[in-house]
């Protein structure tokens, strides 16, 4: 086998409790040893509503616990994490957006990452992380959802392993985002298993934030990060190969780009995501000239 299973399955919202089942048992199964606990680490980038794409959505979490609870382990703490930031208050969100309920209905537990203990790591690059304890001997599940990003073209699952920063300025990270992503995956230590909601996610150069809603009805699953995050940038129109922290993360021995594609055909799903490389360009020089301004006022590695 050239690569590690990824499956590809049409779902809608209403289909997903039959679907994500599917999804995660194409791609090889969520297959836990001695781990007493699993962690899901949800994606709320933004105040946004679950309708927009741009942040987890309540039914695909419902999903995804029951199918935890009745086909994995009833009994097994389950914590569904996120940590704050700059324009992200997750107590909050989980309250505003619907997720608390979800939460509460399959016995899950809430942590926001930026109140948990944690334990400073040396990393990749000269960084240094203070990484949540909570990941310690635990099943790690990587819940993004399916994006572009004027940073990183992409967002999917490496770049979600950026919320696990329990650091709240994490936009001075922004500079050199693609080896920050990298870091924090070796840091903390690369998901064990990636499920992607595809079903409706964002586009554009102002995605996640402002993007538009884009309806792909899609689910993404596989244990390899790496290899999730290439074909999912091939659904979004985009060459693996030019996405930085894709490459840098293959380098650096995260994952491997190569996968095994299970259920649909690629060439039958790929959607239009509404990128423009002429206006992500000029956006990333803007960003380039705030992030030397910024860099003035800062010194220091410690993240």
């Amino acid at each position: 086998m050239n690569g590690s299973l990824v499956s590809l399955i049409h779902s809608s919202y209403e289909s997903v409790y039959e679907n994500l089942p599917r999804a995660i048992e194409l791609a090889g199964g969520i297959k836990l040893s001695n781990q007493k606990k699993i962690v899901i680490k949800i994606n709320l980038c933004d105040s946004r509503t679950p309708d927009t794409g741009a942040i987890t959505h309540p039914t695909f979490l419902d999903a995804l616990l029951k199918y935890l609870r009745e086909h994995i382990n009833n009994d097994i703490a389950i914590y569904i994490v996120e940590s704050d930031g700059r324009v992200v208050i997750a107590d909050l969100f989980i309250k505003w957006f619907g997720l608390l309920p979800v939460m509460e209905k399959w016995n899950a537990k809430w942590l926001n990452l930026s109140k948990d203990e944690c334990i400073e790591k040396a990393s990749e690059f000269g960084y240094t992380f203070f990484v949540p304890k909570i990941f310690t001997d635990a099943y790690f599940i990587t819940l993004p959802k399916l994006k572009t990003n004027v940073l990183t073209n992409i967002t999917c699952c490496l770049k979600n392993q950026f919320g696990c920063n329990p650091r709240i300025d994490k936009q001075k990270l922004h500079p050199n985002i693609d080896k920050a992503i990298v870091a924090l995956n070796l840091a903390i230590g690369a998901p064990d298993f990636c499920i992607v909601d595809g079903i409706v996610g964002t586009g554009g150069i102002w995605g996640p934030s402002f993007g538009p809603p884009i309806h792909s009805e899609l689910i993404v699953a596989g244990h390899d990060a790496v290899a999730v995050d290439s074909l999912c940038a091939k659904i979004m129109g985009f060459n693996p190969r030019r996405i930085g922290h894709i490459c840098l993360a293959t380098k650096k021995g995260v994952g491997n780009p190569n996968y095994v594609l299970v259920g649909e055909r690629l060439e039958n799903v790929k959607r239009d995501f509404e990128w423009s490389n002429s206006q992500a360009l000029l956006f990333k020089l803007a960003l380039r000239f705030q992030a030397r301004a910024f860099k003035r006022k800062t010194t220091g590695n410690q993240l």
